[in-house]
């Protein structure tokens, strides 16, 4: 059962959701920078502007965050203060000390994706929209919903992942999928 997160990664659907959601974070970002170049020369080179632009911008920033996150999740890359595994020398107290945190990660998560949903029905029912262009608030809250379901699915990965491969498993390995450009 060695290698557990890295298998899971490799399934058709993971393959499949990544493929999504990193595309996505490229097209939300060319088109937040398109955008805010648009912005900056019409509001200070033509002394114009162009009514409702950072309403788009929110929703593509909402969108561009979130996916970012969960490629954070996925690469398990996120900045952590982990001091006391640094001082602690027993391989079994440092996995278990990663299985806690993992499982509270999990827990922060899991009650995160709780309220997002929460969030996401209470606007579906009321609807309300932006000031200028009359974009419905569902469409940028949907990423906060998408984003922490799927930061839950690769934490729960991980945890997995860790338990699976026990105490002697190398913690700082290579992400699963990361250098699949280079073979």
């Amino acid at each position: 059962m060695k290698n557990f997160y890295e298998r899971m990664c490799h399934s058709g659907l993971a393959k499949w959701v990544r493929i999504i959601y990193e595309n996505a974070i490229f097209v939300s970002g060319v088109i937040i920078l398109l955008a805010m170049v648009a912005q900056v020369i019409l509001r200070y080179v033509l002394k114009m502007n162009l009514f409702g632009m950072d309403e788009i911008i929110l929703c593509f920033v909402f969108w561009f965050y979130f996916f970012g996150g969960v490629n954070g999740s996925r690469e398990d890359s996120q900045i952590r203060a982990d001091v006391v595994t640094m001082a602690i020398k027993n391989k079994k107290v440092v996995w278990g000390l990663r299985i806690v945190t993992r499982a509270i990660e999990l827990i922060a998560t899991g009650f995160l994706i709780y309220l997002s949903i929460g969030l996401f029905i209470t606007n579906c029912e009321r609807m309300p929209t932006t000031q200028g262009l009359k974009i419905p608030y569902i469409v940028p809250q949907f990423a906060i919903v998408v984003g922490f379901i799927l930061m839950f699915m690769y934490n729960l990965g991980h945890l997995l992942g860790q338990i699976v491969n026990g105490p002697e498993a190398e913690e700082d390995s290579v992400p699963p999928e990361g250098n699949e450009s280079a073979t």
